[in-house]
């Protein structure tokens, strides 16, 4: 008969009170993370199933204190930004300073987390004083038990941290974000120093000849399909303010390559290409041309920065800045508008060519977390999707999809302000370009949100691509300009972006191909392989949406 005192130096409720506990706090005060809820279950359970196998105290008491004072810091994190540790939260601490750290403490201190956090480890102590291992000689009828879970757990454990490296799905908390921040920061650094070896040694021309002020914006969205975008004919006015505009030229025929953000960019943002996007180490990045063809340029984002791909490209910019680290790696609350006062520091910048990329958070899931409370605007219908009846959750789902480009809306619209009362005071070319990594499938064709590389539908690939130029752009670069509206509707992929994006940039360079220049009247369109299949033939669908109130 279990009787309070065995409970309480039972392994069970020593390791599932120190490691659960923690996590009921982050699921209480912040999102949800399964991965979080499965390390903290699979370490309670191995060090249970290690409690029948030894009589030894010391190593389960220096264990539980570690795993205690981790899981402090995570409670503290939880309660104060309501957020679960990731390799942003570790590398926007790393970056702190100490008098920093000292505003840091004065202005986020909490009494709450504080009284959490003393609860919580006077709990663990008591528990740990009491603390008792079971061992071989007792409980026997558990030992084989015991040996199969700590057998599995322990080499799930081992196996996913020491041979695939995955820190974060394997340890809970700041304690798996902290190695993972390492592993990834030095093969960022690795990356970045190949990258400026690269850029070192090419024997490529780019050259900028003009002596106009030159302002070129690129804004990378996220997850937006063209088909939720009024703009593009959606029948909800998700994009009020870009419609209203008549000085934009929408291209409505690009497709991404690929229905991931890491695989997209890899051929979006620089020379590599559908045909051989293995090029990508090799091949010049936008950043890199713009940097040598003697431009200042700005990488400006919303995402995290250890990214691969587009952290590698962006940490090539003469300037680099993640909204990240002013939010200590948290997401919540975290919204697109906070680039906006970025951009207005980079316009400042007395630089008389700027480039000046903008990467979004834009629609990621989860939808609902992208927006602020204000832009809450659609609730109601009517839905268009792919049945007459969408169920109440799916309603929900398009509806704060919906919100989520009625937000991007107003920060590509605001931007826009921007550069148009800057050339307005301030004579010269500038331009704006808008597109998204890939689209999003919102029950558009089948009953399914998201994206993925298989089972490929054309909203997770049709994406919006709208451009904007100032008077005098438009008056210096007339040519191009009728070019460009002719081959609006051409069907294009993002893997031609690095030519267009060169010629926006009146850079002359032999590594620019006309056949891929929507500038150019030799513009060639191709077969348009998405992963492997062509999209023309096997993917794109004329069947129109179906309305439901």
């Amino acid at each position: 008969m279990l009787t309070r005192q065995k409970i309480i130096s039972h392994p069970a409720t020593t390791f599932l009170f120190i490691l659960i506990f923690p996590f009921l706090i982050e699921f209480y005060y912040s999102e949800y993370i399964e991965r979080e809820l499965i390390n903290r279950v699979g370490w309670a359970v191995m060090l249970w199933s290690l409690a029948f196998l030894t009589r030894t105290r010391w190593p389960f008491i220096v264990t539980a204190v570690f795993l205690a004072i981790a899981s402090s810091i995570d409670i503290a994190y939880a309660v104060v930004f309501n957020g679960v540790f990731t390799t942003s939260s570790v590398e926007a601490i790393a970056q702190t300073n100490s008098n920093e750290a000292l505003e840091f403490l004065q202005d986020y201190f909490s009494f709450e987390a504080l009284a959490i956090i003393v609860v919580y480890l006077s709990i663990s102590l008591y528990l740990l004083y009491n603390f008792k291992p079971r061992g071989f000689s007792q409980l026997k009828r558990y030992r084989a038990t015991a040996i199969v879970f700590f057998t599995i757990f322990a080499y799930l454990i081992i196996s996913g941290i020491a041979v695939q490296h995955k820190y974060g799905k394997r340890l809970p908390g700041i304690v798996g974000a902290y190695p993972g921040y390492l592993k990834g920061t030095e093969s960022l650094e690795t990356e970045i120093e190949q990258r400026k070896e690269l850029v070192a040694n090419t024997n490529i021309q780019l050259t900028n000849d003009l002596n106009d002020k030159q302002t070129y914006v690129f804004f990378i969205g996220e997850s937006a399909t063209r088909t939720h975008m009024s703009l593009y004919d959606y029948p909800i006015k998700t994009t009020p303010l870009l419609d209203e505009r008549d000085d934009l030229i929408a291209l409505d025929n690009i497709l991404s390559n690929y229905a991931q953000t890491l695989p997209s960019l890899r051929i979006t943002l620089t020379s590599a290409d559908r045909e051989d996007p293995s090029k990508f180490a090799e091949s010049l990045s936008i950043i890199d041309a713009a940097n040598l063809a003697g431009f200042e340029t700005w990488w400006i984002s919303n995402q995290q920065p250890l990214r691969g791909t587009y952290s590698v490209i962006g940490n090539m910019a003469d300037k680099t800045l993640f909204i990240s680290n002013d939010f200590y790696g948290n997401e919540t609350h975290r919204f697109d508008n906070l680039v906006l006062p970025k951009l207005s520091l980079a316009l400042q910048s007395p630089a008389k060519k700027k480039v000046i990329f903008i990467h979004l958070m834009g629609s990621h899931l989860k939808y609902d977390k992208r927006y602020p409370d204000e832009f809450k605007h659609f609730s109601s219908g009517p839905y268009y999707s792919y049945t007459s009846e969408p169920t109440s959750s799916q309603k929900s789902v398009i509806n704060s999809y919906d919100n989520t480009i009625l937000f991007s809306d107003t920060i590509i619209n605001t931007a826009i302000e921007k550069l148009s009362d800057q050339a307005k005071e301030s004579a010269g070319l500038y331009s704006l370009t808008y597109i998204s990594d890939h689209g999003e499938e919102v029950f558009n064709s089948i009953d399914f949100k998201g994206h993925r590389p298989n089972s490929i539908t054309p909203a997770m690939v049709e994406i919006p691509f709208i451009t904007w130029f100032s008077d005098q752009y438009l008056q210096t670069n007339a040519k191009k300009i009728e070019t460009l509206k002719d081959n609006r509707s051409q069907p294009a992929m993002l893997d031609e972006f690095f030519h267009y994006s060169l010629s926006l940039m009146s850079i002359d360079s032999d590594i620019i191909d006309e056949r891929k220049d929507l500038f150019s009247s030799q513009y060639q369109p191709r077969e348009r392989i998405v992963y492997d299949r062509n999209y023309d033939q096997a993917i794109k669908s004329d069947v129109p949406l179906k309305k439901a109130d």
